[in-house]
Parts: structure tokens; C-alpha cells; sequence
């Protein structure tokens, strides 16, 4: 009878055994999928906010301040062992120039220059130019590679208005060279120079004299622009920049440096922000010393398709032009023109007519100069940080730099360090660029664009020319660049140096806050032989793309 029940107990065990196998796949299956539906949501939610919601400006924000701490070391402040509001002794060692009678801006633009400048705001002004916060621009990233770069609720285009600032006037005192000058107006100024800087002090600044009290100025100049160094490691990428394209032959602006020192009302006296670049401001007194008259229209435009026809209504172009100059409608008109003729002219009208808009010769020194200097933060990539002029005298366009603070092959988002010192020089723009590519495809003009790259080459840009002009400049700066903090010098003195860590020979798309630096020197060196290969016949050149284009 034993047997019996050893073979029921025995079939029942087997199905017990089989339904755990079977709850233990159901509780797999549950939880995978539940897994895999919270990953899928979790993707959903994150695409969309990445398309239309804040994460492309919280992405660039975080960037940027990245790039931002490879150079910048605030001090404490006040230092230890003094008190908030007890003045600092003055141990500056170097130049104190007097702007006192000054009486034109070359003597106050002097590359050379290191002037003092201060700004002091009370609590109420310190908060009204506070960055003021408005509708970002959803999906401004775009999958081409290229950037929206104008906000209608920001009175400004460019980055930092894309992702929600706008800057306001505020009242405050300044002086410059020992002048003090009460109730002027500022605020903050720049794009990436600014975001880099969104939690630091030294934030890039604009001073405007006339605005509140009308009829000064200074030097015969009555805005100042002040640049905050924030992705120069050399502190000297502005200076030498503008100075090679003035030898160029191109009317770019002049540049000094300044130590700039920040007081606020009930909290601190004279802090110490370091050192700045001054660069002379494009307005109608910049025109009137060019080209003899204030009645010049200047524009710095924001678009990756300069000179599309937009139709007949000049609010079209408005926003997108930006002048910077009372415009006339008969200037209004010209730009239309061109825009007209320059969208929609057969390539045989193009050839034959291009010279009636355009000062050829001056756009050849321009774009040859921007191109030996490998600068791609503007003009040849990302639609901005440039300006043109329409000359009274010829009623022809002209082209102007800007914001050169990227020049001499550190535009990183493009390319790689060795691609950029081999850029190409027959093909130097990055994606499509309908007006260059039509004026490269000119004969006549790619002839003497290829002439003027030479004659440049053999005077401006030799690299013996340009490492001693580094190292004098760097001679003048230095002791600024040391007070500022001990990282600010250390890659500083890496970048003026004779030699330094090798670059990288892949990737190198983003800044890490580590990235080598490459000297100046490396890159004229490396750039020059490039050119001289390219100019030979010998080397193509590396035609530079933006990971967003195939």
C-alpha cells in the first residue's frame, strides 16, 4: 500500500515545480517591460524636452561654464585677513596711464595700452542690470549642425538671447586712465563670452557715456566695449587678430587692454576682476574716422544665408541685419538689391555684375586674412560675428570682423587641431554657403582673393613677424595675467610659450576644461607651412566640416 502513495507524491511534486518556473517568468517579464517602458517614456520625455523645452540651453550653459573654469580662478575676496569694505593696498607694478586730455582714439586704442578702469554701481542699479530672464528659443540646436540665433523676446540677437537673456542698461560711475565719469550707462555684453561667465564676476561689459547724460564722450569716443578673456588662454587672440587684419588693409577696429575693478554698494570696494581687451566699438564716430562721414551704414548681421532675397519690405532684413548706424532708405534699398541680386542673378550676370556691389579687393584682404588665421567662430561657419558696411563712396559693401577671441585655429567646434592649421584655403567655409560659394566660383575674384592670401602670407602672417609681436605683447600683459590667479597664468604662459603639450589628433570637438594648449607659435608655424604648400600646388587642404553636415 506504501507504493501507491509514494507514486501520488511523487507526480505532484512536478507541477508545483513548474508553475514557480512559470510566476518567476511572469515576474521577469512584468518587470523588463515595465523597465523598458520607463526607459521608453523617460527617452520620450527627455527628446521633447530636448526639442522644446530648456535642456539645449541648460546643455550649453553647463558647456560653456566648463570651458569657462580651464582658465578662470577667482580669488576670495575680500583676500584673508582683511575686511569687507577696507581698501586694498596697490601693488600693480605696471603702467598707469592717464586719459586726461586724450584728445582722438588712436592715442586711447593703442594695442600696447593697459589702461585702469572701474565701475561702481549702488544696490538699486547693481539689480536693475541684473541678466533679465525671457522665453528661450525651444529646438534651437538644430540636426544640420547650425544654431537659431535671434529671439523676438530678447532686444538682442545672438546666443545668450536664444536661451533667455536679455541685458538692461543700468546707471553707474566710471572712470578710465584716472577720468571719472559719473552716471554712465552699462551692462552686460557677449554671447559664449557671457554664459561662460553666468557665475563668475568677470562678465564682459559694454559702457555707453551719452545715454543718460548726452553730449560726452571720450577720446571722441563714447562707447566702450569691454571683453572678458573667457576662452582666451593667450589673452592676446583679440589684440593680435585686429591688428593683422588692420595691416591687412581691412578698416578693423583698434583694441588696448584694461584692469577692470568692480565696486557695489554695501559690499565691497575696488574687487579686482582682471584683465579685459578694449575693442573700439562699430558705431557712426568708427565711420566717421573710416570713411569721413557718420552717415555710413554699418550692419552686423545674424544668418547663415547672407544676402537672401527676402522680399521688397525692408522689416524683413531688419532684425536680421542689425544695423548699427542710422540707415537711409536709399541704404535700405541697396541691401535689397543686393540681396535681390545676389539670390536670384544667373551665374553670368553674378560674374559680370559682382564688382558693382561689392569692394572686391577689400573682401579679398578680408577673407584672406580670416583664413590664414583659421577663424571660425563667424563668417566662415556660423553666420555671425562679423559686420559690413555699405561705403558712401562707392555705394559698395564692404566686410568688417568681429569677436575675433576664437582666431588662430581655436574654433573648436569644427574640426580638429591639425585639420584646422591644414584648413583649406580654396575652400575655406564649413556647410553650405550660398554667397561665398558663388564669389569663389568667380574667376576674377578667386584670382585675386589667391593673390592677396600670398602677398599676406609673405608680410603679415610670417611666423617670425607674428611670434615676436606675441612676445612682446605677452611681455606687456603678463604681470596683469599673474594678479588675475595662478591657473589664468599658468596656461597662460603655456600658450606664449616656445613650446607646449601636443595636441590632440582626433575628436577635440568639444572644450573640456583640460584640453592641451597650443601655443600660438605651434599654430603659425604649422599654419604657414599649410598655406605654403597649398599656395604651390602641392597640398589641397582640409576642407573643414560641422559633425551636423555629411
Amino acid at each position: 500500500m506504501d507504493v501507491p502513495v509514494a507514486c501520488n507524491s511523487t507526480s505532484t511534486t512536478k507541477p508545483v515545480r513548474g508553475k514557480r518556473w512559470k510566476r518567476w517568468l511572469k515576474i521577469f517579464a512584468w518587470t523588463a517591460g515595465g523597465g523598458l517602458l520607463f526607459l521608453l517614456t523617460a527617452a520620450g520625455v527627455l527628446s521633447y524636452l530636448w526639442l522644446h523645452g530648456p535642456l539645449q540651453g541648460w546643455f550649453v550653459e553647463k558647456m560653456l561654464s566648463a570651458e569657462s573654469r580651464s582658465l578662470h580662478e577667482e580669488k576670495l575676496w575680500p583676500p584673508p585677513g582683511w575686511q569687507p569694505g577696507e581698501p586694498l593696498p596697490d601693488t600693480w607694478s605696471g603702467p598707469r596711464l592717464s586719459a586726461a586730455g586724450l584728445t582722438s582714439a588712436g592715442q586711447l586704442f593703442q594695442t600696447t595700452n593697459i589702461w585702469i578702469a572701474g565701475l561702481e554701481f549702488s544696490e538699486e542699479s547693481w539689480k536693475q542690470m541684473a541678466p533679465r530672464r525671457v522665453k528661450a528659443v525651444p529646438g534651437f540646436m538644430k540636426s544640420d549642425g547650425t544654431l537659431l540665433l535671434s529671439n523676438t523676446n530678447a532686444s538682442r540677437n545672438g546666443l545668450a538671447g536664444v536661451v533667455g537673456y536679455d541685458f538692461d542698461f543700468a546707471a553707474a560711475n566710471f572712470e578710465l586712465g584716472g577720468v571719472r565719469l559719473t552716471n554712465v550707462a552699462a551692462r552686460f555684453k557677449g554671447n559664449g563670452t557671457f554664459l561662460s561667465a553666468l557665475h563668475r564676476w568677470k562678465k564682459p561689459l559694454k559702457v555707453n557715456l551719452n545715454k543718460y547724460t548726452q553730449g560726452r564722450e571720450l577720446a571722441g569716443r563714447e562707447t566702450f566695449n569691454f571683453g572678458n578673456l573667457s576662452s582666451d588662454a593667450s589673452c592676446l587672440s583679440d589684440s593680435l587678430s585686429y591688428e593683422a587684419f588692420r595691416l591687412a588693409g581691412v578698416p578693423a577696429s583698434r583694441t588696448a587692454f584694461a584692469r577692470m575693478f568692480l565696486s557695489l554698494e554695501g559690499q565691497f570696494e575696488r574687487r579686482p576682476l582682471g584683465l579685459y581687451v578694449m575693442v573700439e566699438n562699430l558705431d557712426e564716430e568708427f565711420c566717421e574716422d573710416r570713411f569721413g562721414t557718420r552717415k555710413t551704414a554699418l550692419f552686423k548681421p545674424v544668418t547663415y544665408t547672407l544676402f537672401q532675397d527676402l522680399g521688397d519690405d525692408w522689416a524683413a532684413y531688419q532684425r536680421i541685419y542689425d544695423p548699427k548706424t542710422r540707415i537711409t532708405q536709399a541704404q535700405q534699398r541697396r541691401l535689397i538689391e543686393t540681396a535681390r541680386f545676389v539670390t536670384r542673378s544667373t551665374d553670368s550676370e553674378f560674374a559680370g555684375r559682382v564688382g558693382d556691389f561689392f569692394d572686391l579687393d577689400e573682401f579679398a584682404r578680408f577673407l584672406a586674412a580670416l583664413v590664414w588665421m583659421s577663424s571660425y567662430d563667424g563668417f566662415l561657419w556660423n553666420g555671425q560675428n562679423f559686420a559690413i558696411y555699405l561705403d558712401p563712396r562707392s555705394d559698395k559693401f564692404g566686410f568688417l570682423p568681429w569677436d575675433l577671441d576664437n582666431s588662430w585655429g581655436e574654433s573648436s567646434g569644427v574640426g580638429t587641431v591639425e585639420q584646422r592649421q591644414q584648413a583649406s584655403i580654396r575652400h575655406p567655409w564649413v556647410g553650405p554657403m550660398r554667397f561665398l560659394e558663388r564669389v569663389m566660383a568667380v574667376e576674377t575674384f578667386r584670382n585675386l582673393y589667391l593673390a592677396r592670401i600670398k602677398e599676406l602670407h609673405e608680410t603679415v602672417f610670417r611666423p617670425e613677424r607674428l611670434s615676436r609681436r606675441t612676445d612682446e605683447l605677452a611681455a606687456i600683459i603678463r604681470a596683469a595675467v599673474v594678479d588675475e590667479s595662478a591657473r589664468r597664468a599658468e596656461r597662460f604662459e603655456q600658450t606664449v610659450a616656445d613650446r607646449g603639450s601636443e595636441p590632440r589628433s582626433t575628436g577635440d570637438r568639444s572644450k573640456e576644461p583640460e584640453r592641451p594648449v597650443v601655443p600660438l607659435k605651434r599654430f603659425y608655424q604649422a599654419r604657414a607651412a599649410s598655406v605654403e604648400e597649398q599656395l604651390a600646388g602641392r597640398s589641397e587642404g582640409v576642407i573643414l566640416r560641422h559633425k551636423g553636415w555629411n
